[in-house]
């Protein structure tokens, strides 16, 4: 009995060596709200102080009220409990606006290391509708996972800000897996979830759940797996129709060479929306008929070189369009793909940019229309 309890405090040690003590040099809980503070935001903020940069903050699971919009600029990290519930409650930009770094070659410490380990992992962010969720810039490698980004308004998750110098806005390499974006207010109407100034960026595992837009892509060499929009909860006025889904678009992609893979566009008026050049793989379109929302678009192709191969888009609405493109489209590559219910008129587009009749009998043919037919 000796040896097994011995056995257990060493097992308890050594896990608290890894997820505990010594992982973080600064925990939230360790700073009360001191008089007359309403909020938490100046206790969290002492803490960020206290890690110092390139140190790592905990928060504890709870409710944290949000009362005046976190800065982080320290190139300190956020480790959060998954139940760590941070919640506007007064109207801001963001709940958190997190500055990595700058840019510039000289911002190093003594031996010329740059910290390219910073991260914002785990918590519930939560707008409220009366806030964005989180702004992060300033980047050179930067890992964000296993995040929730709730009733953002304007925006859920912004990385950059075209509107600064690179220098302070910019950077590159985004690592981002497991988040989820929710909206389950009513009023924030035409707001975007994912929107992206950054490129060279990888973007894994990403659920988007009733933002009017879902994942708008600004910049370059972005890439996208596993990344699934959707909506329809969220009901107008007391009425039945879904207020996100007016002029919804799943996958907005105005930056250059965007490369999606097995992304799902689950209801939206467009699925996605080609503005630059685009690879499209093994990605699918559903138009969840139970909203109600007619004439949807599957690809509405404005500008740029698209390629779509090993898809599956299916038309559920009475009227629905396969693809459209704009005068200022470039070519297009379409291979392998299957389109289900589509009618040969529903598919005219397609037909018109391939110069070839498209067969709408994609169960019985799924090599469509492209090179190799």
């Amino acid at each position: 009995m000796a040896k097994s309890c011995w056995t257990f405090t060493i097992a308890l040690i050594a896990l608290r060596s890894a997820f505990g003590e010594g992982v973080w040099d600064s925990d939230v809980g360790d700073f009360p709200r001191l008089a007359g503070e309403q909020g938490d935001s100046a206790r969290i903020m002492r803490a960020v102080e206290s890690a110092g940069s390139g140190g790592v903050v905990w928060l504890p699971r709870g409710e944290y009220e949000i009362d005046a919009m976190l800065v982080v600029s320290n190139s300190a990290s956020l480790l959060m409990h998954k139940s760590a519930h941070l919640k506007a409650v007064r109207e801001m930009p963001f709940v958190l606006k997190y500055f990595g770094r700058l840019m510039e070659a000289g911002n190093a410490d003594s031996s010329g290391i740059v910290d390219h380990n910073l991260f914002i992992k785990g918590g519930d962010i939560d707008g409220a509708g009366i806030a964005g969720c989180a702004h992060v810039m300033g980047l050179r490698h930067f890992t964000m996972a296993d995040s929730t980004f709730r009733n953002g308004k304007g925006v859920g998750l912004q990385f950059g800000d075209q509107k600064l110098p690179r220098a302070i806005e910019g950077g590159y390499e985004i690592v981002a897996n497991n988040l989820y974006f929710i909206c389950n207010k009513s009023g924030l109407a035409g707001n975007v979830g994912l929107l992206t100034y950054i490129g060279d960026s990888h973007f894994t595992d990403i659920v988007v759940v009733d933002y009017t837009t879902g994942i708008r892509d600004m910049k370059w060499s972005n890439r996208y797996t596993r990344c699934h929009v959707w909506g329809g909860i969220v009901k107008k006025g007391g009425t039945e129709i879904p207020e996100m889904l007016e002029n919804s678009v799943a996958f907005d992609l105005c930056g250059a060479d965007a490369v999606l893979t097995d992304c799902y566009a689950d209801t939206a008026m467009t699925g996605f929306w080609v503005r630059n050049d685009a690879r499209i793989f093994n990605c699918g379109y559903f138009n969840n008929w139970r909203f109600k929302m007619d004439n949807p678009t599957v690809f509405r192709h404005d500008k740029g070189r698209l390629i779509v191969t090993g898809g599956r888009f299916s038309k559920n609405s009475p009227k629905a369009t396969l693809y459209a493109s704009g005068k200022d489209s470039g070519e297009l590559v379409w291979h392998d793909n299957y389109t289900l219910k589509f009618s040969a008129g529903e598919m005219a587009g397609l037909s018109a940019k391939l110069n070839k009749a498209v067969r709408p009998d994609a169960a019985a043919s799924p090599n469509l229309a492209g090179d190799g037919n």
